[in-house]
């Protein structure tokens, strides 16, 4: 197989010489600038009270879960009056039918 030359590489086709060296001391030279809109700022607020809440919504079960369980192991459901038996089945009723 035989390759040809199709044209010769001419002076258009050199590589091109740098520009000038840009001048990087002026007055924005080094710094940076960020706008968050309003939007941004109260979605970030937003997301900050959900996170706070849930962790506090989360020691709080957390806590709740320890006394529950304390009152297990010293027997304090072990005898419920008919009052709180009663009550119990109508919040257990009352999640399943909504």
């Amino acid at each position: 197989m035989v390759i040809d030359k199709i044209g010769g590489i001419g002076p258009s086709y050199e590589p091109r010489k740098a520009d000038a060296a840009r001048d990087t001391s002026g007055s924005r030279a080094g710094q940076d600038n960020i706008v968050i809109s309003a939007e941004a700022s109260r979605a970030q607020e937003v997301a900050r009270i959900s996170r706070a809440a849930r962790e506090t919504e989360e020691t709080g079960r957390a806590d709740r879960l320890k006394e529950v369980k304390a009152k297990l192991s010293s027997g304090a459901y072990d005898n419920l009056s008919d009052e709180v038996l009663s009550t119990v089945a109508d919040r257990v009723t009352e999640s399943f039918l909504g």
